[in-house]
C-alpha cells in the first residue's frame, strides 16, 4: 500500500461543475503534474498516480490527481450557476457513461486554474488509458503555454478495441446509436455496450469524433502529431488492451512526432494498469519531468 500525504481540494469548472481531487504538494509551489484517470476511474483508484507522486516529490514536483466529470461509470456532482448561493446548486448525474468527451477541456482547465491560485506556474498533464485521450485533446485545443509536457500512460486504441470486441455486430450497434441520436434519444443506454449512452458509445466508435480518432493507430494521429509540447509515452509489454504489439504503437507514435520532442518506454512484463510495476513507471516519469524543468 502506498500512503501519500496531501489535501483534498474542490474546484469549479467554467460551466459551474464542482469536481474533487487530491493534491500532494511540495514545499516550494512551482511545478505540478495533473493526473487524469481512465475510463470509469477516479482520482483515488489504483496506486499508479501515488507511486508517481512519491518519486516526483524527490524532484520537488507536486501532483494533483482529479476526478473529471467522467469519473466512475455513473456518479453525481453539483453544478453551481454563476451568481447564486452554493445552497442552490443543482445535483446532476455524471460519469463515463453519460459524459461528453469534449468537456474534458473544461475539467482540466478548472484544475489548472485552481493550481495557479495556489501558486503553481508550470504543469505537466498525465493521463492513464482514456486519460491519455483527454490530455492530448486538451493540449491540442488549448496550446496551453504553461503545460511543459504530456505523459501518456498506456494510450489505448478505443476505436479498434470496440471493433475487435463487437466483431460482426459493430456496424449494427453504431447504426443503432446514430438512429437514437437522430431521434434525440442519445442518452439511452439500453442495449449499448458497457452501459454507455448511445452518444458516449459513438464518441469512441465513430471516427468522425475526436475521441475515436485520437489514438486510432491506423489513422493519421493528427492531434498527437501537432502538439508542440514534449510527450512521454509509456506502455506495458503485456498490455492486454492493445490491438497490436506495443512496439508497433511506439513506432507509429515516433513517426507521427517526427521533428517534435518525443520519448518512450516499454515496461517489460507490465499490463495495462502497470500493476506491480508502478515504481518503474514512476522513476521514468519523474526523471523525464525533472529534465524538462532543468531539475535533473
Amino acid at each position: 500500500m502506498i500512503r501519500a500525504k496531501g489535501e483534498l481540494i474542490r474546484f469549479a469548472t467554467r460551466d459551474g461543475l464542482l469536481l474533487d481531487g487530491f493534491l500532494i504538494p511540495t514545499k516550494h509551489r512551482d511545478a505540478c503534474v495533473v493526473h487524469i484517470h481512465g475510463m470509469t476511474g477516479n482520482f483515488y483508484g489504483g496506486s499508479l498516480q501515488f507511486a508517481i507522486a512519491s518519486q516526483l516529490d524527490k524532484k520537488s514536483i507536486a501532483l494533483l490527481t482529479i476526478n473529471t466529470r467522467g469519473h466512475d461509470a455513473i456518479s453525481s456532482a453539483y453544478r453551481t450557476p454563476a451568481k447564486i448561493k452554493k445552497s442552490k446548486a443543482k445535483r446532476l448525474s455524471i460519469g463515463t457513461n453519460l459524459e461528453r468527451f469534449e468537456d474534458c477541456v473544461l475539467d482540466i482547465d478548472g484544475a489548472i486554474k485552481e493550481l495557479k491560485k495556489l501558486g503553481y506556474k508550470r504543469f505537466f498533464l498525465s493521463g492513464h488509458s482514456t486519460g491519455c485521450q483527454k490530455i492530448t485533446y486538451y493540449q491540442y485545443k488549448k496550446e496551453q503555454p504553461a503545460v511543459k509536457g504530456l505523459i501518456l500512460l498506456a494510450p489505448g486504441d478505443d476505436y479498434n478495441a470496440q471493433k475487435r470486441d463487437l466483431g460482426v455486430h459493430f456496424g449494427a450497434v453504431v447504426s443503432k446509436c446514430r438512429r437514437l441520436i437522430k431521434a434525440k434519444e442519445g442518452g439511452k443506454t439500453e442495449g449499448i455496450p458497457r452501459g454507455f449512452s448511445a452518444r458516449r458509445f459513438l464518441s469512441v466508435a465513430d471516427l468522425k469524433n475526436a475521441e475515436a480518432r485520437l489514438f486510432d493507430y491506423d489513422g493519421p494521429l493528427k492531434e498527437v502529431g501537432s502538439i508542440k509540447a514534449p510527450i512521454l509515452a509509456i506502455f506495458g509489454s503485456r498490455d492486454e488492451t492493445a490491438i497490436k504489439p506495443v512496439k508497433k504503437y511506439m513506432k507509429t507514435l515516433t513517426s507521427k512526432r517526427a521533428g517534435k520532442p518525443f520519448s518512450f518506454a516499454i515496461i517489460k512484463g507490465a499490463k495495462h494498469s502497470f500493476g506491480k510495476h508502478e515504481d518503474d513507471v514512476a522513476k521514468i516519469v519523474s526523471k523525464w519531468a525533472a529534465e524538462r524543468l532543468g531539475k535533473a
